[in-house]
């Protein structure tokens, strides 16, 4: 079973260590490579987000966080923590349970996704949770996605 908790300052450490390894590093790269850099970034919630620790069975599996945005809708971010376990169906699932997660707490209209166009695994991990490509809104950086929820 996977479930979600608040993001907490004891897990900086973790999430550093996250934030270094390769399979991350390479989509998800703010600077955040110290301690310090991290508990600045994710300590404070000037954008209300909302960070979670995702886990199965007890066991940590990954980074989830949300924003709410005018317009009524939601923007999703995430990663897995184990590179070794990527294109196994694992993402799919957590991100399933977060798309939940979110639509229980905020019923939005919308959820949106901005993976790097080059990023075809998660690209594909989106558009099997039936996020749609939206071309109006992706540029070279941006492969912009919507769910649509209700």
């Amino acid at each position: 079973m996977i479930t979600f908790r608040p993001l907490r300052p004891d897990d900086f450490p973790t999430l550093l260590d996250w934030l270094q390894r390769p399979h991350v590093k390479q989509w998800w790269d703010d600077g955040d490579d110290t301690i310090d850099k991290v508990a600045e970034s994710y300590a404070t919630d000037p954008d209300n987000n909302k960070r979670f620790i995702g886990s199965l069975d007890g066991e940590p599996i990954g980074y989830f966080q949300y924003v709410l945005y005018e317009g009524d809708y939601i923007g999703a971010d995430q990663f897995l923590c184990d590179g070794g376990g990527l294109s196994e169906g694992l993402g799919t699932t957590a991100l399933q349970a977060f798309l939940g997660l979110i639509v229980a707490c905020e019923a939005p209209q919308f959820i949106c996704v901005d993976p790097h166009p080059d990023n075809a695994r998660a690209i594909r991990c989106y558009e099997k949770c039936g996020f749609v490509h939206d071309p109006k809104r992706s540029d070279a950086a941006v492969w912009f996605m919507v769910l649509r929820c209700r």
